[in-house]
């Protein structure tokens, strides 16, 4: 493992202040209580802490990725894996941080490897710089250790520099970049000379082995694709995909519409997140622009899409979108995995 971030003075203050047993230490003992800096404690949540970290979500100074991130239920996006934990960061009574953590059987290079992702980490308002947060990923990290994961992944916004450079003192490094498109599908034109169909992706045996042969080499694409990307309701949040033909081109587009599970009203929310996204030839995005009228005519505002960071595409779909949120997907190799090999990375629509 990577050293551990040289304590600041005030988190060398709550690992000195007490003795093993729990009483004031020397140091402690030169202090005037005034100047005491109150014990932060690191704890697995529980259902009673709800109502507490959603209002530390709330109170969350990065709000770029509010519709990716939207819930009313602080433990729904939890129900998209098969193994959990939330830790918190508890001072006084009060709840100052908080950590989601999942386990995710991945392939790397083709090869099976347990992952495990950290997200939705948060920390109080004005104690962002006092140690917290590096205490919450030390102990998320130690977490995935135990549990036998070769690697830590996460994603953290590129315009975050005191969180990049928090996790690079700790041993992460930011491997790809992920650019999160809030597609406005009004500005998309419906399209008479393109046919669309909806389809089921395993009921398209060629395109399900031609789409997930290609990125079954992907460095962390879900061991377990199908049944953990492509499942429908109530099992999954998969409903459906759509692909179209037009001049020059196709294109295919999955979608994923977890609303319901987050407590979002679909009548008040009207975005579905898009991806297993595949465009073909010149007229690929056109192609791809009339699913998107299409999905206007069903009712919805936006489509949610991450793409792999690329110039070009960016430039295309830029004037698309109501907002563009740049993430650098991160990893921190764990119990003695070696270098993460070149090659592209998998995007989990999950995350």
């Amino acid at each position: 493992m990577a050293p551990a971030l040289p304590q600041s003075a005030d988190t060398r203050l709550l690992r000195d202040g007490l003795a093993e047993d729990g009483k004031a230490s020397i140091l402690g003992a030169r202090m005037s209580p005034a100047l005491q800096t109150p014990v932060v404690t690191i704890r697995t949540a529980t259902p009673a802490d709800h109502d507490a970290l959603q209002a530390l979500e709330g109170a969350a100074p990065d709000a770029r990725a509010n519709l990716i991130q939207a819930r009313r239920n602080f433990f729904a996006r939890m129900a998209a894996y098969d193994r959990t934990r939330v830790l918190v960061a508890e001072q006084e009574h009060r709840i100052v941080g908080v950590l989601c953590l999942a386990l995710t059987p991945v392939r790397v290079a083709g090869r099976p490897r347990s992952a495990g992702y950290m997200f939705n980490i948060r920390v109080e308002p004005g104690r962002q710089t006092r140690g917290v947060g590096t205490r919450l990923m030390n102990a998320g990290a130690e977490w995935l250790e135990g549990e036998g994961c070769q690697y830590a992944t996460g994603l953290i916004g590129v315009s975050n520099d005191v969180s990049m450079k928090m996790v690079g003192a700790l041993g992460w490094e930011a491997v790809a970049r992920f650019d999160y498109l809030i597609l406005d599908l009004t500005r998309f034109e419906p399209d008479p000379a393109v046919r669309i169909r909806k389809v089921d992706a395993l009921g398209d045996p060629a395109h399900a082995a031609w789409r997930f042969g290609e990125v079954s080499l992907h460095h962390f694409v879900p061991r377990y694709l199908v049944s953990e990307l492509f499942q429908p309701h109530p099992k999954g949040s998969y409903v459906g995909s759509l692909t179209a033909f037009g001049p020059g081109g196709s294109a295919w587009v999955s979608l994923w519409d977890d609303r319901v599970r987050r407590g979002l009203d679909p009548d008040r929310v009207r975005a579905v997140k898009a991806y297993d996204v595949t465009l073909k030839g010149t007229g690929g995005f056109r192609a791809f622009s009339a699913i998107a009228a299409t999905l206007r005519e069903a009712g919805l505002d936006h489509a949610l899409m991450p793409l792999p960071h690329d110039t070009a595409a960016r430039a295309v779909l830029e004037p698309y979108a109501a907002e563009i949120v740049e993430f650098n997907f991160v990893i921190k190799r764990l119990n003695g995995a070696g270098p993460l090999p070149p090659g592209p990375i998998y995007f989990d629509i999950r995350h």
